[in-house]
C-alpha cells in the first residue's frame, strides 16, 4: 500500500469517526453486559460474554444467556445434541434496526435472528437508562433489564 493511500483510509476513517461523534446518539458504539436482570429472579451479576453495539440506526445483540460458560468441545461434529441445545438455547442472538422515540429504543426491523419468532420482533421496546459510560435497557412493559457498559 502507498503512503498516500494509507494516508487517504486514516483520512477517511478520522472523518466517519468524527462524524458519528457529531450525531449525538448516546448509544453508538460497543457496550459489553454487564449484568442481566430478569422479574422473579435475583439479577445476574457476573454474567457470561455478551456484547451490543450500535450504530447510527442499525444495532446487533449477542449475548450468552446463562450463568454457566458454554459447554467445552472441539467442534459440531464432535458435540452431543446436548451440548448442541445447551448453546442454543443459551444464546441470544438478534440485529436489524431501530429509532428512539422518547427515550425509548424501538425496534423497526429485526433482519436476522437465531429463531424465527425472533425475526417477528419489530416493535419491540426498551426504556433507556444512561448514566455515564453505563447503559440499561429494559425492555417493555416488564421484560429483562440488560446492564451494559462501554467498551468503545
Amino acid at each position: 500500500m502507498s503512503r498516500l493511500t494509507a494516508i487517504a483510509l486514516c483520512t477517511l476513517f478520522c472523518l466517519a469517526t468524527a462524524a458519528q461523534a457529531q450525531t449525538g446518539n448516546p448509544l453508538a458504539g460497543a457496550w459489553r453486559v454487564s449484568e442481566i436482570a430478569e422479574t422473579g429472579k435475583p439479577p445476574l451479576t457476573d454474567p457470561q460474554p455478551g456484547l451490543y453495539v450500535f450504530t447510527q440506526k442499525h444495532y446487533s445483540f449477542m449475548r450468552i444467556s446463562s450463568a454457566k460458560p458454554l459447554p467445552d468441545y472441539p467442534s459440531n461434529d464432535k458435540a452431543s445434541d446436548a451440548d448442541k441445545v445447551t448453546v442454543f438455547n443459551s444464546l441470544y442472538l438478534q440485529s436489524g434496526s431501530y429509532s428512539i422515540k422518547n427515550n425509548v429504543l424501538v425496534i423497526d426491523k429485526v433482519m436476522v435472528a437465531k429463531s424465527a419468532f425472533a425475526m417477528a420482533g419489530a416493535g419491540n421496546r426498551f426504556n433507556i437508562a444512561q448514566s455515564g459510560d453505563t447503559l440499561t435497557l429494559t425492555q417493555l412493559p416488564n421484560g429483562p433489564a440488560i446492564k451494559l457498559v462501554r467498551v468503545e
